[in-house]
């Protein structure tokens, strides 16, 4: 066992192409990893005193924010008991699973302390507290982490994902890319178990792999874990040996899905609004789904264009790629000339298939696909009766498109009033900001200070938390 400290981080995620169409396995989709971080530092401590194994998680920006769980070693399912009966089915979840995975021999006493960047939660009622070095700022709540209200970002996944990578660290040797399969099985299995169904998973694998093009795993891998006898009758001997090498199995088992790393092309910027409304994700998708199993000859034509929206977008971000490598100073001027220019000008400007201008021909693509996106977003709003580019939100990033710099935007994820998505010319972000502060078309809008980050877990510095600890 590993008794040195370690420290850890996990991003969070901006969902912008592949909404819906993510739940079935046919589909890509493009997911870019954030700025915002999850943290975790675990340490060993000294177990000789405890009468049985320890896992103690606290989050000291929250109030009652602990949770200490104690794990019987000698059990081959590794269900954790919460000593003070505080609730928290991720943690939960996260503990079992990678105990259970581990089957850890020797009594243990883990100490794992968990922190959120300032972009996961609403900033109400909070104080600022910054490591012994100032590398590390976190924002403090008077409430516990149930009554403080979520962005959206992807805290659940990224939670599990970096405490499972704590908890596997302090167990097996290797760096963050040789386990990184293992973490991501079992955060995905964690993580479904928390949440008592199997979904996408896109979240988790940008937690573990970073910004990528994702295509979904089967899910009847979880889910044939998920049924089995062990669940029913969790005393027997038997099921626990079964259902323990089961786990082991699909835990180190290759799980057919698509991770391939991906990046926004140079000096192209992502720039996230939090609105002030609220969406519940699981209505807007069930909505969706009871209307693709009714109208299914509509749906699949409907999914059909969606599909090639999100290849095109897909595809054209990819040949700026190659536009910036291959010319490097004609992309420059491109961009140059994008920063004087907005979407909205540049769709009504005499460009035509007649006479195009070579340097702005990928750019266009990527609008045209935007835009394609957003009207069969648009149309699967429309159909299914889930707001997904709800009216609101269609004026909102209409009038985006009419600001400099901007090359167009969307509502991530499952949609909704919860965020809009814009990519903007790197260098136009700050005056695009600036020109929206007293407009009151943007009143409802705050943007949030966050980038694109290529990685997913990375191992971080111990000492930069001092202070905080």
């Amino acid at each position: 066992m590993n008794n040195s400290a370690r420290a850890f981080t996990a991003p969070g995620k901006a969902f912008l192409a592949g909404g819906y169409l993510v739940l079935e396995p046919i589909y890509n989709a493009y997911v870019t990893a954030l700025s915002s971080r999850m943290h975790a530092i675990v340490k060993n401590n000294d177990s000789s005193e405890l009468l049985s194994s320890t896992v103690t998680i606290s989050s000291p920006q929250f109030q009652m924010g602990e949770w200490k769980y104690e794990i019987d070693n000698n059990d081959l399912v590794k269900i954790p008991t919460e000593v003070n009966q505080r609730n928290n089915p991720f943690l939960e979840a996260t503990v079992l699973t990678v105990m259970s995975y581990i089957q850890p021999k020797e009594k243990f006493n883990l100490e794992i302390t968990i922190f959120s960047d300032p972009g996961y939660h609403s900033q109400d009622d909070t104080t600022t507290r910054l490591s012994d070095n100032k590398t590390k700022k976190f924002l403090y709540h008077s409430k516990p982490i149930n009554d403080v209200a979520k962005t959206g970002l992807g805290s659940s996944a990224g939670l599990v994902a970096v405490v499972t990578t704590a908890l596997i660290s302090a167990f097996k040797d290797g760096s963050i890319s040789d386990l990184q399969n293992i973490i991501h099985n079992c955060s995905q299995i964690a993580h479904c178990y928390a949440q008592k169904k199997i979904g996408s998973g896109f979240d988790v694998a940008t937690a573990v792999y970073g910004s990528i093009i994702y295509r979904r795993f089967d899910p009847d891998l979880i889910n044939e874990l998920f049924q089995h006898g062990f669940f029913k009758s969790q005393d027997d001997e038997e099921l626990k040996q079964s259902f323990a090498t089961a786990l082991t199995g699909l835990v180190e088992s290759k799980w057919e899905f698509n991770s391939t790393r991906c990046t926004l092309p140079p000096g192209i910027r992502l720039l996230m609004g939090d609105i002030k409304g609220g969406s519940e994700t699981p209505k807007l998708v069930s909505k969706v789904l009871k209307w693709k199993s009714e109208n299914v000859l509509q749906s699949s034509e409907l999914y059909k264009c969606l599909n090639q929206a999100n290849l095109d977008f897909i595809d054209a971000l990819s040949e700026l790629h190659r536009f910036y490598v291959e010319t490097p100073a004609t992309y420059k001027e491109s961009l140059a000339y994008l920063q004087s220019t907005n979407v909205a000008a540049l769709s009504k400007a005499e460009y035509t298939l007649q006479q195009p201008d070579p340097k702005l021909t990928p750019f266009v693509s990527l609008i045209e696909a935007i835009k394609r996106i957003r009207a069969n977003l648009r149309d699967l709003t429309a159909y299914s009766g889930a707001e997904i580019e709800p009216q609101s939100q269609t004026v909102l990033l209409d009038n985006c498109n009419e600001i400099k710099g901007c090359l167009g935007g969307m509502v991530p994820g499952a949609g909704g009033y919860d965020a809009i998505c814009l990519l903007v010319i790197e260098d136009s972000i700050d005056e695009f900001v600036d020109s929206t502060k007293e407009d009151i078309k943007f009143e409802n809008v705050a943007w949030l200070n966050l980038h694109e980050e290529d990685d997913g877990i990375v191992e971080e510095q111990v000492n930069d938390y001092s202070g905080l600890l």
